[in-house]
């Protein structure tokens, strides 16, 4: 399947430094199902038990917390004054360069696409087709630049939430065009509420790695060769294939 086989590729290999001052961190995140779920005080998901996955082969021990993903950026932009050590998963930007320390191996592969309403529309063709309609997203979500540029010209308008439910309620209800959605995110929030109604579009708008990341100000960067490592040996392993067994089908 192309997803293992891009993970694999983009895991080079690298070294372990002798650096062992690190025994436990707190790394954050939103709730985003299945990567990363709460039932009660219990954070669970594949990227989760990825992340914990590679701290245990490396001898650190994880421990999880979530914030929304807006507060959750803007803490770690505090730098030393932010309670955040780590957070997961990032798109790399260069603001957020200034104070993140990125993995180079990514946590996984982001496959963006839009869900409508069955029979709206049969495919994604770009952006362009989408002048003025109004396309609901996850407060904080970064947006394919092709789409920013259009939303700050007003030629496509957003409404943002706080949840993936939300989103998709509104969409079934004819009160958007369209969401813009992680694919699996959006099929496990379909699968919760029961929907026929929404279907994805095909080609996907686009597929980005995103990584763990550090706060800077934490002078945590040696752990990012760490991080690599153990990630790549996952994925190479196989355990990947099955931490995302747990949670989605795979083929």
């Amino acid at each position: 399947m192309l997803f293992w086989r891009v993970l694999a590729v983009m895991a080079g290999l690298v070294a372990l430094p002798s650096w062992g001052q690190v025994k436990e961190i707190t790394c954050y995140s939103d709730v985003f199902a299945p990567y990363v779920t709460l039932d009660g005080t219990d954070v669970r998901g594949i990227d989760v038990d990825m992340v914990a996955e590679a701290g245990r082969r490396a001898g650190i021990k994880v421990h999880f917390q979530v914030l929304p993903w807006v507060r959750l950026e803007r803490e770690i932009a505090q730098g030393a004054a932010s309670q955040v050590e780590c957070a997961f998963a990032y798109t790399v930007t260069d603001a957020r360069k200034a104070y993140m320390e990125f993995t180079t191996v990514p946590v996984k592969l982001t496959e963006l696409s839009l869900f409508v309403r069955r029979g709206s529309f049969e495919s994604f063709k770009g952006f362009e087709e989408w002048r003025g309609k109004t396309i609901g997203i996850r407060r904080g979500f970064k947006m394919p630049p092709a789409m920013s540029v259009m939303v700050e010209q007003g030629s496509i308008l957003i409404e943002e939430v706080t949840g993936d439910l939300q989103n998709f309620e509104k969409l079934a209800r004819g009160r958007v065009h369209a969401i813009l959605s992680n694919r699996e995110v959006g099929h496990e929030a379909l699968e919760r509420l029961g929907s026929t109604d929404v279907v994805e579009l095909s080609p996907s708008v686009q597929v980005t790695p995103t990584y763990l990341v550090f706060n800077k100000a934490k002078g945590l960067a040696p752990l990012v060769p760490l991080f690599d490592r153990e990630f790549k040996a996952i994925v190479v392993d196989g355990t990947y294939r099955k931490i995302r067994s747990r949670y989605r089908q795979t083929n």
